[in-house]
């Protein structure tokens, strides 16, 4: 991972969350990741999303709020233990209107972006939510700019509603920059105009 990986900690181990656990399992945290403290940590993430989502609606009713997923394929992200391998659990939320998936790394087989793609679009579907794919604008990008043409035909075969990228211009002038930002930058916004009205 550019951002470091993961620590040796299975989950924070604040005094607060250590009690909560405790409270929950009956039994002192372990340092390891075990299953108890996987389903603790996607089930008090939930419950910090959906709370402050929750009370930013309270405030202003209209607000739309995305909650996005790391684009897993069960244990894709095994090392990392990151994400939520249950897409349901987050798309049920009453609190999100708005289900999205991860970027996928640009030398990933087109496999994995159809497979990704066709089941947010199936998930957000189920739970009366819109459905959103990124792509990825930054740190790498496509050995071929005509993919991110195929990438983006895709998703808008697929219904998704809409598309996000990360990160502006490509991170141009900054560590994550992709090798050519502003030509990545400006390809995808090509697309965009090109799919403007299929998806948002």
């Amino acid at each position: 991972s550019i951002t470091g990986g993961a620590g040796e900690d299975g989950a924070c181990r604040c005094p607060v969350c250590m009690r909560r656990f405790q409270d929950y399992y009956g039994y002192e945290m372990p340092r390891l990741m075990t299953d108890d403290v996987k389903q603790f940590r996607w089930r008090e993430a939930l419950f910090i999303l959906e709370d402050t989502s929750r009370k930013i609606k309270e405030i202003k009713p209209g607000t739309e709020i995305t909650c996005c997923v790391h684009a897993t394929l069960n244990t894709y992200y095994v090392c990392e233990y990151r994400g939520y391998d249950n897409w349901d659990m987050v798309a049920a939320s009453p609190y999100f209107d708005v289900f999205s998936t991860t970027i996928i790394a640009w030398e990933l087989p087109q496999a994995f972006f159809e497979n990704i793609t066709q089941r947010t679009v199936e998930v957000a579907k189920k739970y009366g939510k819109q459905s959103e794919r990124w792509l990825m604008g930054y740190y790498k990008q496509p050995a071929d700019f005509a993919q991110i043409d195929r990438v983006v035909d895709l998703y808008a075969a697929a219904g998704v509603d809409r598309l996000g990228t990360w990160t502006y211009r490509g991170g141009y002038g900054t560590v994550l920059a992709a090798p050519d930002a502003l030509k990545l930058w400006d390809r995808i916004g090509e697309n965009y105009k090109r799919v403007l009205g299929e998806v948002r």
